[in-house]
């Protein structure tokens, strides 16, 4: 009976809150997906967690794919499978470590809705090509998935969670920097694996011109505070964003930029077999093995959350 009514309780606040602060059309299905999972992977309940207030959370925010098309974020993906919203498997190792004496739980949100559709993003394209600028009223992904990890956040809150880091791949670790710039009362710090804003770098410089100019604001947006409390990951043969293009970030105090382009992607073999990664797939490396042990002999993550909770 308690079970059940701990269940219910859950349920219902998630539901309010949602329904209160948000109107994505899919997101309610999706958000169903959400959960907290193990060092596995694998999906428990928030009833195993019997002590909140020692708890220290990390929302994992998966990548994206193109902006008018919905993530694929499973309940159960398999493990190492960033591309279905698995978690990075350096932050499934967290689970359960006890850090300045609090236990890491990992709470994985699926952000997934859909952004602007591709007849909106020509439009911009013209606007740009014929003003020299855009007059941006619509959202994309990287304006919605922010309001919707904020909204996970308040919920955990109002469950008793008081220590909350975010964390993310790709788009998820743009979308967890936007939103700790703006909030860093409710989070605390950020851990970002080669975050990503617009595509591949080839498509917003020059194919896609909007998605630079889009990227652009987004940078500025961030800009309006010089401080931001994270650890973020980048590789050089990334095609999406590189140790250059995110260099910006180096004018941020508290954050720490991290060129792990040392580690060769044809070393490393994906996290769920054996399979070799190309030259090419710099953007994949957080999903592997040797990336997890890169992280483990460097000890970044440990040494970051303890500096983050002293």
């Amino acid at each position: 009976m308690k079970k059940i009514f701990l269940i219910s309780i859950f349920l219902l606040v998630s539901s309010n809150l949602l329904a209160n602060t948000l109107e994505y059309k899919g997101l309610e299905k999706l958000s169903k997906n959400n959960t907290f999972m193990n060092n596995k992977g694998e999906p428990y309940s928030i009833e195993e967690i019997s002590d909140k207030k020692n708890s220290l959370i990390i929302i994992y925010n998966h990548g994206s794919t193109q902006d008018h098309k919905q993530d694929p974020c499973k309940f159960k993906p398999k493990f190492g499978y960033v591309w279905n919203g698995a978690v990075v498997p350096a932050i499934l190792k967290l689970h359960n470590k006890k850090i300045n004496g609090l236990e890491v739980k990992i709470y994985r949100v699926c952000s997934g809705v859909k952004g602007m559709s591709v007849k909106n993003q020509k439009k911009y394209r013209k606007e740009l090509k014929s003003k020299g600028k855009i007059n941006l009223v619509d959202e994309h992904k990287i304006i919605k998935r922010p309001k919707i990890i904020l909204n996970e956040v308040e919920n955990l809150k109002n469950l008793g969670f008081d220590k909350i880091i975010l964390s993310g791949y790709s788009a998820g670790g743009w979308s967890s920097l936007v939103l700790q710039s703006k909030y860093p009362e409710k989070i605390i710090g950020t851990i970002a694996f080669n975050p990503a804003f617009a595509g591949p770098k080839k498509e917003w410089q020059k194919k896609y011109p909007e998605w630079g100019a889009f990227r652009e604001d987004s940078i500025n947006k961030l800009k309006k505070t010089d401080t931001i409390n994270a650890i973020v990951f980048a590789h050089k043969d990334d095609t999406f964003e590189d140790p250059k293009t995110l260099s910006f970030f180096e004018n941020f105090k508290d954050l720490n930029l991290i060129d792990y382009s040392e580690l060769k992607p044809t070393t490393c073999t994906y996290a769920d077999g054996d399979k070799k990664m190309s030259s090419d797939k710099g953007h994949n490396i957080p999903q592997s093995k040797c990336f997890t042990k890169y992280l483990d002999d460097k000890n970044y993550l440990i040494s970051f959350l303890e500096n983050i909770l002293r």
